[in-house]
């Protein structure tokens, strides 16, 4: 039996692609059923800039007989044309489609797809070899946790959910040899970030988050934690491999969770150091807590970590209260003085356009990133997922104005509106964001330029000067 696994071209909508990093967890799929003994490989269509006619022709060339899918909820769209491209190039293959898109909305992604077959739900690699074994003997799928299928052409039916991987170091290090395009065609983490050089390798130490955030829609809140030997292991292999400078660890916070949390962080900085790979530039996320301290983050530094990102989204105490951040102002301070004298930089997440939030809080965000002064700023508008508290809110209250799926982006539109606040008043809050706080003073001015020197980019920008003092100010 032969599987392609397929990441899928999104660059056919967005005219480049966006994939700077190859995508782990079908990578991993990919190995683990590599080395169950069937023939598997994986494809990163977007990555190639595939054409939808290149793809076809590459599906009947290759004529796997079982191709696997993934999307996240804002590449649906793309999700269900690959999946209709595959079906009518082989109209025999199974389509298996997963990732945290069809994981959310399994029976809506059935029902709006009918070219996929089934769907591999939450984490897969417990599941994957089973389901494959069912296929390759026409077995009993109703016997396989974890999938949402069609027993037949009317019904839908989700089977009980497998539990997640517990030990985490049961898992392969990821076999770059068995994906195209190369590991060197990638380019790492976006962006230039000082003291992270290329190439960059993207790893995993831990899995979960325990916290409650509302706009959040991650399915997977057991924390779960690889050995330091484990993954540094992962990491001399790469160096060793694909020579390279830099690792950008992809945990949902890999410092900041609980006192228990440092001391696996110690123990990793140690192995590091200890085999000679605090050479490479290291970056994480982190979330701000009483947890940090300040011996903690001087051996990350030590150990080659450069940069740590923390999601603080609000600089108004109401709003994080009301999100369920589970965060205090003064140790969102605390954080960034105690990282700035470590040696790490500091990237600050923010977010606009929570219920409840008012001028005031958005005032309140401006004068606590004036405060911590933060390396660098990130801002994105809030967004209810499917999947999140925030989304089954706002649906509830009938303010979520686009269901468009592949419009939910949190950099370019603002998709609902709130009790206080117009979609609109949002994006003009973003947009101030942006450019006060986000870009340096040169694309500022490169944008000023570019609108004063037109009678239609004069009327732009006085209507911005306009919409900005009216919503922010």
């Amino acid at each position: 039996m032969k599987i392609l696994f397929i990441h899928p071209p999104a660059s056919n909508i967005t005219g480049r692609s966006n994939t700077n990093s190859p995508v782990l967890g079908v990578l991993y799929l990919t190995t683990i059923l590599n080395e169950a003994g069937y023939n598997t490989r994986m494809l990163d269509a977007d990555r190639l800039e595939m054409t939808w006619e290149e793809l076809k022709n590459r599906l009947l060339w290759e004529k796997p007989d079982v191709i696997g899918l993934t999307s996240t909820t804002l590449g649906m769209g793309i999700l269900y044309k690959t999946a209709e491209l595959c079906r009518e190039a082989l109209p025999e293959a199974v389509i298996i489609a997963g990732g945290h898109g069809p994981t959310l909305e399994p029976e809506k992604t059935l029902k709006d797809c009918p070219a996929i077959d089934i769907l591999g739900l939450n984490e897969c690699e417990l599941v994957i070899v089973g389901l494959i074994n069912c296929l390759a003997n026409k077995g009993d799928l109703s016997l396989i946790k974890g999938i949402a299928y069609r027993p037949d052409k009317q019904s839908i039916k989700i089977n009980e959910l497998e539990s997640v991987v517990t030990d985490l170091d049961s898992l392969p290090i990821p076999n770059y040899d068995l994906m195209e395009p190369a590991f060197s065609h990638y380019v790492g983490v976006h962006g230039y970030w000082e003291g992270i050089e290329m190439p960059n390798a993207v790893m995993m130490g831990s899995r979960g988050c325990p916290h409650r955030c509302i706009f959040c829609c991650n399915a997977n809140k057991t924390p779960r934690f690889r050995s330091a030997k484990n993954i540094v292991d992962e990491i001399e292999h790469y160096k060793k491999k694909f020579n390279i400078k830099s690792v950008q660890l992809y945990d949902n916070e890999f410092v900041g969770m609980t006192a228990a949390q440092n001391k696996w962080v110690i123990e990793i900085c140690d192995e590091i150091i200890s085999r000679g790979l605090n050479d490479l530039g290291y970056i994480c996320q982190g979330r701000c807590s009483r947890f940090i301290e300040s011996e903690v983050l001087k051996k990350m530094y030590e150990a080659g970590f450069r940069w740590i990102w923390w999601g603080v989204e609000s600089g108004s105490q109401k709003i994080l209260d009301r999100i369920q951040k589970d965060l205090r102002i003064e140790d969102v301070v605390n954080t960034f003085a105690i990282t700035k004298k470590s040696g790490i930089k500091s990237l600050m997440f923010i977010m606009t356009g929570f219920p409840d939030e008012t001028k005031e809080d958005f005032r309140a965000t401006c004068r606590l990133i004036e405060r911590v002064k933060p390396d660098k700023l990130r801002v994105h508008i809030t967004t209810p997922l499917p999947g999140s508290k925030l989304y089954a809110e706002l649906y509830k209250n009938n303010q979520i104005e686009i269901f468009d799926y592949s419009k939910y982006d949190t950099r370019e539109t603002v998709i609902h509106r709130t009790n206080e606040s117009s979609r609109s008043e949002i994006k003009a809050r973003y947009q101030y964001l942006l450019f006060r706080y986000e870009f340096d003073r040169k694309y500022v001015i490169k944008q000023i330029f570019k609108l004063i020197f037109s009678i239609e980019g004069w009327q732009k920008l006085l209507l911005k000067i306009k919409t900005f003092w009216k919503n922010t100010i």
